[in-house]
């Protein structure tokens, strides 16, 4: 089921299909509620018991499931509707999101809240790889790269306003347990939009889901369609993750300096939704690790700029391109991977990269201590730049293989030489040639020849 047939690539032709319209809502909706829905119960748990632990509890609960659960959550969108099943999710979160706010109002045990709201979050792995893997079900493969760029906005800016809902609720007195009630209302429109959505399965279950599952894990490592767009999201979510700590250790001196920082990368990644469509019609394979080695080259250069006002520029250079980076990424492994594998695909996108952002977060601490701020930022980017590039032309032993080559056709055989005009032509079939005879051998693709370049 495609919409936006016969309209100009673009966010427009991408929203005419209703289908997807719909589930980029839903997904809208329950980003939006989960944030609050985390927020509010750790400001209920902090308020009741004055203890960072459980205030930190909540929040590493809320995202840890999408490191743990991620790829296996990709079995059932294959198995299933995925329109179905992001409206069973949003449907089960809104359930225990009033669970949440019933705890809250009556006073139920910290561990028992947090539990339920943790639960909440397991719930909610299916819901990207479901969106991911339904949109091209929705759109057209001429608008994939307007449709992605929007599904990253989207989450994006729900991250954002997440926070904000929140404080806006606080700002009007509402009570810890009135803004999880909300986050169950939006939940629950969340549900209903995915529903009337209406998408079809794609395949039935065949295997069991660690066979499925594992079968995914070898098809992703032995496609250099898949594996490619892959590593290199896995590079982007790792610089990201480094960036965003780095920026507040580099600041660490300068007053408003982290701000302009921030807001800088937030200016640069909404800034690149207006082009991200166009570059991805235009700029072929080598667009996610050519903007990929832009965004590491940006990094690496903050650390020689610092944090003035050029700083400033190269972070909002990043902020472009690292979001051009992920809707590259994102459309090559939908082109790149057999609908009824997709949603195990990008189960395991969304799991490695959230462990790839954790570990580039945690990296940036600990190397900027060892070798200072500005040291870290030009070693982690002039590497991811080099590691970049190497991907942004074709490797040499492909060009030895003949990979890039037209195929080889073995020449024509020479004609038989004219017969006596003495000889009367013969009336019978040209003899077939024994099987000792000597011939070409059929050409053959090298094993291994990528289907693609990356």
């Amino acid at each position: 089921m495609t919409g936006g047939g016969g309209a100009r690539p673009g966010y427009l032709g991408a929203l005419r299909s209703r289908p997807f319209a719909l589930l980029l809502l839903a997904h809208g909706l329950a980003t939006t509620a989960q944030l609050v829905l985390v927020l509010a119960v750790g400001v209920a748990v902090l308020e009741r018991t004055g203890s960072g632990f459980w205030l930190s509890a909540v929040v590493a609960l809320s995202f840890l499931p999408y490191a743990v659960f991620s790829s296996l959550s990709g079995v059932l969108v294959d198995r299933t509707s995925r329109s179905a099943l992001m409206a069973a999710t949003s449907g089960t979160r809104a359930v225990l999101t009033g669970l949440a706010a019933l705890g809250c109002w009556h006073g139920w045990p910290v561990p028992v809240v947090v539990a339920v709201a943790a639960a909440g979050a397991v719930v909610a792995t299916p819901s990207y790889p479901a969106l991911a893997a339904a949109t091209p079900q929705c759109v057209g493969r001429e608008h994939l790269p307007a449709a992605n760029a929007l599904a990253t906005s989207v989450e994006n800016g729900c991250w954002i306003a997440g926070p904000g809902v929140f404080g806006s609720l606080v700002a009007l007195g509402v009570p810890s347990s009135g803004a999880v009630l909300l986050a169950a209302v939006l939940l629950a429109a969340a549900a209903g939009c995915a529903a009337a959505a209406g998408l079809g399965p794609v395949r039935r279950p065949r295997a069991g889901a660690w066979t499925e599952l594992a079968g995914a894990a070898r098809t992703v490592v032995a496609t250099p369609a898949i594996r490619r767009p892959m590593g290199w999201a896995v590079l982007d979510n790792l610089l990201y993750g480094y960036l965003v700590v780095a920026v507040v250790v580099l600041t660490e001196d300068r007053a408003g300096g982290l701000g302009r920082l921030n807001a800088a990368l937030a200016v640069g990644a909404v800034a690149a939704v207006v082009v991200v469509n166009r570059l991805a019609q235009h700029a072929g394979p080598a667009l996610l690790p050519v903007t990929l080695a832009v965004f590491a080259a940006s990094v690496a250069a903050l650390g020689v700029a610092g944090p003035g006002l050029a700083g400033a520029a190269l972070v909002l250079l990043a902020g472009a391109t690292t979001l051009v980076a992920e809707v590259a990424a994102v459309t090559a492994l939908q082109e790149g991977a057999d609908a009824g594998l997709l949603g195990r695909v990008m189960g395991l996108y969304d799991q490695v990269n959230v462990g790839a952002v954790a570990v580039g977060s945690f990296l940036a601490g600990p190397l900027a201590d060892l070798v200072g701020a500005r040291t870290a930022l030009v070693a982690v980017g002039g590497g991811a730049a080099v590691v970049a590039l190497s991907g942004a032309v074709p490797p040499l032993g492909w060009r030895r293989s003949g990979a890039l080559a037209p195929p080889r056709v073995p020449p024509c055989p020479p004609p038989a030489p004219p017969t006596s005009s003495s000889c009367p032509p013969s009336t019978s079939r040209a003899a077939v040639p024994s099987s000792s005879s000597r011939e070409l051998p059929a050409p053959r693709r090298p094993s291994g020849t990528p289907s693609r370049l990356p």
